[in-house]
């Protein structure tokens, strides 16, 4: 059964598809060339690339981490963002970057598994495993199972990068006519590759390559245009056609590699050069044969071969020097015959042999290069002279050596022009000629060529003495003159390196002229149309160009034959007109159309060949300018006045004159229309319009108005100029147009609708009949009566409406300022009574004009006045013109700077013309001190106000106070100027003109989104523009709604957070709540299914049947089971970043905490996830909505809530009516509703009401505790200072202890001051407020800087540890121990505090904003300059604590210490081993509390922040024994008074206290040694505790 051409060309087509969709290509040597790589072996899951330029080489490691909870996966990216890269392995290895790509999670029925950031699934792994979110661009973020092969999510701009294959598709086909169809099919574009690829695979074009088809035997492959075989193919299969370029079109096989026509290309440049070579060898005849065995060609490389190798010249020494013998083919020339002599018995004139070697390295000439000469190619030999013959001996020649001539151009690049100069008078001073040795110099050296860019490009100019030539003037085009077919200057740099040349060596190109008749066989007449519109002239190469292409002849079929008819410019002859038959009439002996096909080739001829003289037509070309630049005039006149005339097009057309005759403008009266010099109004036109100026002579040179025919000022030396008729009669009468309109008691028919029927016709004219010539004051009267005239053909039904044409425009302002008013006013002349104007219409923009808050009409009697305020440049259709700034000074003298009184100056700066326009400047003159100061809002006191202007491009004032010795802003109300026009524009906005203003709109905001997002009253003011447009347009088109988003899509953005900050603490704006009520109009105004998606924003309207689910922009799914309703439609409008304009404020929200100060409150809850909003056509009564948390650390309270825009008081707020809470799993929270709006969720970002005051107890009642044990642990310190510091050991242990409780101390101490401050600053409320900067930053500083010293002086305390445990022969002084004790324990917080301050302070991000003195983390994390300094020091103090115990374990307890230096170190291992893990822990927790708003952990670290202190004193100094017993023996000799004799038990049990804590220790091992006393303190004891 036969397959039809369609069916064929389609299964062709899919072949190719399903291999560009599989990718099983085939590769053909001929095709592709493949590159070749070492093999290397690689590991399991690694991907490599290799760095050719740097021998270096890249693997890309895929690691698989199996985490069941969310937090191990938290804390791996959290280790990933904190690590610094490269990381160096070894000095060979390192890890330059490190990501997470694809998370797998389980959902209960599978697994999904996410991309990361900058990372996708390709298209194929989303269509295998169904993709989770939405397939955009091939590539999707989500698939619904963990791949099998291994493969993880690869980066975006890999899968985007775009890979071109060509794919060889082979059709079997025996009909000739498919081949011809699918030609036809693919060359007219009319087929659409509409087979379903997927997003990723395009097919850009399809071409046929070759067409094999049976020749007797064998087969003949030719190929289609632009395709051709190689030069091997033709030679190997044999070529059916010519070889051209080493290409043949037809082979006589069909190829058995499967290789088919490949593209044409143009072969590459070949250069060939001749090189010499010198060899020294004794045995010639080996090096011959060795080149005779050799095959040429010799391929060096791919692009270099050696064609061949000859010996030329072989010189040998005989007795008397050297002989230089020629090999065959080769010759000595005359010159060195006879320079260096013949050598014995060769007579030729050039000789074989000479007896000497050419001291210039010459060498023997190929005989072929006798007749050649070529200067410009240096590596080829000079030529072979011979010498003339001569019949006498003559003695050796003495004529002089042969001279050559070179020419060298040197092309020098430069950007300095006093290069050029310099250059100049350089060659202008240097003598010539030049010798470089003695056979060459430089006799002359000149600048040729000049080139410099221009505004269209290049411009090469020709230096003195040195020309172009005729062709390249007009092949490049001239930029000058042409003089004698050659021109000084080109528009182009010549891109082969040509350049001018000397004027006296020019000699004009021959130039030969040939006329080709071609035949062009058509039947489509717009080819002829086409060939018609070519520009000329066309360079088919440097020597040719075709200057001109005419249509002489068109020969077409008629009813007798033919008809050739001539084209303009081009007859037949008369013989031809008679011997073929005339089809038109015979001018002058010639016909331009006979009766047949003329059978010997003949074609019409040019009739300059049949008239002396061509027939030239002058055309008079009137152009109209407008331009509101007067300067522009200056210049065009000043343009014409410099041009040189005639200019010539082409070589048919020429421009002989060019002359501003008339030039308009505005006048107070409407226009005024003025003649240039020679020109004049015509005498009509003067009276008609009113002449401004004297008439002369019948004419004038101005008039009143600007004439609506488009005429202009006529010449007055070759003019058609009225002349004013002298008259004596009464003026003309006055001519005007009105329109009667009326509605006439008289049946309809047909006919009445047709102009030429009768019926229409006699009507008509009976009407006519009735009606007669009225003066300009009759109409009125004449209106009046009309209906009665009527009434003769037909009552009148109503009243007549007479409309009056005036016959010029409306007159507008000369001059109107935006913002400013415009009065438009439309009546007729005075002299034309018209009678009481009943009512009037005004349009703009082909719509009717309505009275509006800024527009308004009023009428009166024959007058219509429309006025509009605030004007904008729309109100004109016309484009800003923005104004001059101009600065005027003033000096202003103070008499006198005594007194204490201030001086208030007011300046005022005025526009005289224009009136209306002015500014006042208040000045205040104080004498008091400065404690503002800024450029920007100058000098100012405490509580003074500055109020500047806004930036370019922007309207309103800021003002700022003068606060705390800082200018802070108090009033911003700068809105940008375009948007504020759009603003105005908004308030006449009619239904019909919403597209196109939401278009300027979403344009304006797209154009200036860094100024609008700055900027809060700008962004207000696109709310309420918004509003607007809701308001207007009930039905949303698609577009409509896509350049709204586009605009919301700005607002929202987390550049515009601060703003909407701003915005939403005024409790008079309600801006945000008006954004997304306008949202919600626009949503219900919908028109159509479709989607829309923003980078923020995500729309999709669709339709359902009883139920409904779907997966919104992957962090929200929406839920709405069986409503029993069908066709029901749905609209959701997704804002993923809508957290930034709406405040987290719910319905128990106390509107009374909106600060007038400093425009600031603070909720205890965020939204915490993406806002949906939600609206059907039907009532919907149960919808579930699953969220995705924003922030997955905030897990207490979660609400699911609605905004209610009625709620404090229409301010708006998130309500919970309705609503229910499901569960929150996974970071999920799930949601149910009984009805639809916008929704979202709310979390608690602060720690609970309940439990602040408890921590505020904990917090106070622990810092008085702690700093009392601080100064009790100073004292102790102080009071046993000389006893117990008495080695280098116990020393720096106790100045540890000292500057760590004094640390301390003052931190606490600074902590009670920031406390007060804050106090202080929230007036008690207990509400949330903002802290005051400046002292709470000093403040901040000095806890930072303590609270480091602190864990810097652990350290010390675990240095020393390590050093004296280590490093035991080791000895270091005191001195030295001090310096390095306080360099670490004060000059590293130090540096971290100043830096902290330094990275922070300039964005006013060091310090929190809100409830404390503290370090700021939600901004800056500034925090972490505390934590991780703090934590690592606990880290490096754990280590050192086990490296001291296993070292004490291995050689006991301090065996090469003394006993009190073991005492020590066994003291610091205590103190560090139980203070180190307390503050690490007490850190910890502080992080902690950062992260999450649990309860305990608040509590907790409250608990042991606020007791370090008592930790201090009890861990650092009661447990030392010493300590103890020093305090025991004072205790009991202050107890004993004069009794010297009682015993040291007495003594030591006396101090209870000591022994309580002993008690508690549970010491067993308790022994006291009495030591003997002197004569003069007999019976007195020591006391020592052994530990």
């Amino acid at each position: 059964m036969a397959i039809s051409k369609n069916g064929l060309t389609i299964f062709a087509l899919l072949v190719t598809l399903y291999i560009l969709e599989t990718g099983n290509f085939t590769e053909f040597s001929s095709l592709v060339s493949p590159v070749h790589y070492e093999e290397e072996h690689f590991l399991p899951h690694s991907r490599e690339k290799r760095d050719v330029l740097t021998g270096q080489w890249n693997y890309i490691v895929d690691v698989v981490v199996n985490a069941s909870d969310v937090e191990t996966f938290e804390q791996i990216q959290s280790f990933l963002n904190t690590t610094s890269l490269p990381i160096q392995l070894d000095n060979m290895t390192e890890i330059s970057s490190i990501s997470i790509t694809t998370v797998c999670s389980s959902t209960g029925t599978g697994f999904q598994c996410r991309c990361e950031e900058l990372f996708a699934w390709p298209y194929s792994s989303c269509v295998t495993y169904g993709a989770c979110d939405y397939i955009s661009g091939g590539i999707c973020k989500c698939i619904n199972a963990i791949p099998a092969d291994g493969q993880s999510c690869q980066p975006i701009s890999a899968l985007l990068a775009h890979s071109e294959y060509e794919v060889d598709v082979e059709l079997n086909v025996t009909d000739i006519a498919t081949v011809d169809y699918l030609r036809s099919l693919l060359t007219n574009g009319s087929f659409s590759l509409t087979l379903g690829l997927g997003p990723t695979v395009n097919v850009t074009h399809i071409n046929i390559t070759t067409v094999c088809y049976p020749n007797g035997t064998s087969f003949q492959c030719r190929c289609e245009d632009q395709f051709v075989w190689s030069h091997k193919n033709c030679i190997t299969y044999g070529a059916c056609d010519d070889i051209t370029d080493d290409t043949c079109r037809c082979i006589n096989a069909i190829p058995s590699n499967g290789q088919y026509c490949q593209p044409k290309t143009v072969p590459p440049v070949i250069y060939e050069y001749q090189i010499f070579i010198e060899v020294n060898t004794t045995d010639v005849d080996k090096l011959r044969n060795t080149l005779g065995n050799i095959t040429f060609p010799i391929q060096i490389s791919t692009q270099i071969n050696i064609s061949n190798a000859n010996i030329t010249t072989v010189c040998s020494q005989d007795d008397t020097g050297f002989q230089c013998r020629c090999e065959d083919d080769y010759l000595w020339p005359c010159d060195k015959c006879v320079t260096y002599g013949k050598c014995k018995g060769d007579t030729n004139s050039i000789c074989g042999c000479i007896k000497a070697i050419p001291t210039d390295g010459q060498y023997c000439q190929s005989v072929q290069h006798q007749n050649t000469f070529s200067p410009t190619i240096v590596f080829l030999p000079t030529d072979i002279t011979v010498c003339p013959l001569t019949t006498t001996s003559a003695p050796p020649s003495t004529a002089p050596p042969v001279v050559y001539e070179y020419l060298i151009s040197v092309e020098l690049n430069t950007k300095d022009v006093t290069l050029i100069e310099q250059l100049r008078t350089i060659l202008r001073n240097t003598s010539f000629p030049i010798s470089i040795n003695n056979h060459i110099q430089i006799y002359d050296i000149n600048i040729s060529t000049v080139c410099y860019p221009s505004s269209a490009g290049f411009q090469c100019r020709c230096e003195d003495q040195y020309r172009w030539s005729c062709d390249q003037c007009f092949l490049y085009g001239f930029c000058d003159n042409i003089t004698d077919d050659t021109c000084g200057c080109i528009n182009a740099l010549p891109p082969n390196g040509q350049y001018c040349q000397p004027v006296d060596q020019y000699t004009p190109p021959v130039v030969y002229e040939y006329r080709i008749s071609i035949e062009l066989n058509t039947t489509d007449v717009t080819v002829i149309d086409q060939l018609r519109n070519i520009s000329y002239p066309i360079s088919i190469n440097n020597d040719i160009q075709i200057s001109a292409v005419n249509i002489s002849t068109v020969c077409y079929p008629s009813s007798a034959g033919f008809q050739c008819r001539c084209e303009d410019q081009y007859r037949w002859s008369c013989d031809q007109c008679f011997l073929y038959g005339f089809c038109d009439n015979i001018t002058d002996d010639t016909c331009g159309c006979i009766d047949a096909l003329p059978p010997n080739g003949q074609y019409c001829q040019p009739v300059d060949q049949y008239t002396a003289v061509p027939v030239i037509y002058e055309y008079l070309i009137s152009i109209e300018l407008t331009t509101a630049n007067a300067t522009v005039m200056d210049q065009l006149r000043a343009l014409l006045g410099n041009i040189s005339y005639p200019i010539s097009i082409n070589r048919n057309i020429e421009i002989s004159d060019v002359n501003i005759t008339t030039v308009c403008y505005p006048s107070s009266a409407g226009f005024q229309c003025r003649c240039e010099d020679q020109y004049r109004w015509s005498c009509d036109h003067c009276f008609l319009y009113g002449f401004c100026d004297n008439i002369t002579d019948d004419t004038c040179g101005c008039i009143n108005a600007l004439p609506p025919n488009g005429q202009y000022c006529q010449p007055v030396d070759q003019h058609n100029i009225t002349s004013c008729p002298f008259t004596t009669s009464s003026p003309s009468p006055t001519r005007f147009d009105v329109d009667i309109l009326m509605r006439l008691d008289k049946e309809y028919t047909p006919e009445l609708n047709d102009a030429t029927s009768s019926t229409y016709k006699e009507l008509e004219s009976r009407i006519h009949s009735v009606t007669r010539q009225v003066e300009p004051d009759e109409i009125a009267e004449a209106n009046e009566k009309l209906p009665k005239a009527m009434e003769l053909i037909a009552p009148v039904i109503g009243s007549v409406s007479a409309i009056y044409n005036s016959p010029s425009s409306i007159i507008f302002p000369a001059l109107t300022y935006t913002n400013g008013h415009m009065i438009l006013i439309c009546g007729p002349p005075d002299d034309i009574n018209v009678g009481p104007i009943s009512g009037s219409e005004w349009k703009f923009r082909g719509r009717i004009i309505k009275d509006s808050r800024r527009i308004k009409i009023t009428t009166t009697n024959m007058m219509s006045t429309l006025r509009i305020d605030q004007v904008v440049p729309a109100d004109a259709e016309v484009e800003n013109q923005p104004g001059e700034t101009y600065c005027i000074k003033y000096n202003y003298k103070i008499e006198s700077c005594s007194g204490s009184q201030q001086e208030e100056l007011r300046f005022i700066c005025r526009v005289e013309e224009p009136k209306g326009y002015e500014m006042t400047t208040t000045m205040i003159i104080f004498r008091e001190d400065v404690k503002c100061d800024d450029a920007q809002y100058g000098k100012g006191r405490e509580g003074d106000r500055s109020s500047i202007g806004c930036d370019k491009g922007q309207e309103g004032s800021k003002t700022a106070v003068c606060k705390d010795g800082k200018w802070t802003l108090e009033v911003d109300s700068c809105i940008v100027t375009q948007i504020k026009e759009l603003l105005i524009d908004s308030q006449d906005l009619v239904v019909e003109e919403v597209p196109q203003f939401v278009m300027n709109l979403s344009t304006t905001v797209q154009g200036e989104k860094t100024e609008i997002t700055q900027s809060s009253a700008t962004i207000s003011a696109v709310v309420n523009i918004l509003n607007t447009v809701a308001q207007t347009t009930t039905a949303v088109v698609q577009s409509v709604m896509q350049d709204v988003l586009e605009t919301v899509d700005v607002i929202i953005s987390d550049d515009a957070r601060q703003s909407w900050e701003v915005l939403n603490t005024n409790e008079t704006n309600n801006a945000s709540s008006e954004l997304l009520g306008s949202m919600e109009t626009l949503s219900e105004g919908l028109i159509g299914e479709f989607a829309i998606v923003t980078q923020r924003i995500q729309l999709n309207k669709t339709t359902f049947n009883n139920s409904f689910g779907a997966n919104l922009n992957s962090s929200v799914i929406i839920g709405i089971p069986n409503t029993n309703i069908d066709n029901v439609s749905i609209t959701t409008i997704t804002f993923a970043t809508l957290n930034n304009v709406m405040p987290a404020r719910n319905s128990s929200f106390d509107s009374s905490i909106f600060n007038a100060t400093d425009n600031q409150t603070v909720s205890a809850n965020t939204i915490n996830a993406a806002v949906v909003l939600v609206k059907t056509d039907a009532s919907i009564q149960n919808v579930t909505l699953s969220f995705d948390k924003r922030n997955n650390s905030l897990r207490l309270n979660p609400q699911c809530v609605f905004w209610n825009f009625t709620q404090l008081d229409n301010l708006g707020a998130w309500d919970d009516k309705g609503c229910i809470f499901v569960s929150d799993i996974d970071n999920t929270v799930t949601c149910r509703c009984n009805h639809l709006t916008s929704f979202s969720i709310l979390m608690a970002i602060d720690i609970p009401e309940s439990l602040r005051d408890s921590l505020a107890i904990i917090t106070y009642v622990g810092v008085g505790i702690s700093m009392a044990s601080l100064v009790i642990c100073l004292i102790i310190e102080g009071y046993v200072w000389k006893t117990i510091t008495r080695n280098s050991t116990a020393f720096m242990r106790h100045v540890s202890i000292v500057n760590t409780a004094l640390s301390l101390l003052i931190a606490n101490i600074c902590f009670i001051i920031g406390a007060s401050i804050v106090d202080n600053a929230g007036g008690n409320s207990g509400e949330n407020f903002k802290v005051p900067v400046n002292p709470c930053s000093t403040a901040t500083f000095f806890m930072h800087f303590f609270y480091l010293a602190l864990f810097f002086w652990m350290l010390v305390s675990g240095l020393l540890l390590f050093y004296r445990t280590v490093m035991v022969f080791s000895h270091m002084s005191k001195s030295t121990m001090l310096a390095i004790g306080f360099s670490l324990g004060y000059g590293c917080p130090l540096i971290i505090a100043v830096i902290t301050v330094a990275v922070t302070a300039p964005q006013t991000k060091y310090i929190r904003k809100y409830n404390a003195c503290w370090l700021n983390w939600e901004d800056t994390m500034a925090l972490l300059a505390l934590v991780i300094p703090a934590l690592t020091i606990v880290f490096i103090n754990i280590l050192i604590v086990i490296v001291v115990l296993f070292k004490m374990l291995r050689r006991g307890v301090g065996d090469a210490a003394q006993s009190e230096e073991k005492h020590t170190l066994v003291v610091i291992t205590r103190c560090v081993i139980i203070l180190t893990p307390l503050f690490g822990l007490t850190w910890s927790l502080g992080v902690g509390t950062m992260l999450t708003t649990d309860g305990g952990t608040h509590i907790a670290f409250a608990f042991f922040n606020s007791l370090q202190g008592f930790f201090i004193l009890v861990f650092g100094t009661l447990f030392d024994s010493k300590i103890r017993s020093i305090l025991s023996r004072n205790v009991s000799t202050s107890n004993t008074g004069s009794n010297t004799t009682k015993s040291t038990s007495v003594g030591f049990s006396s101090f209870s206290g000591l022994n309580l804590i002993s008690r508690l220790r549970g010491r067993r091992y308790m022994y006291r040694v009495s030591e003997a006393a002197n004569s003069s303190s007999t019976g007195q004891s020591e006391s020592f505790n052994s530990i």
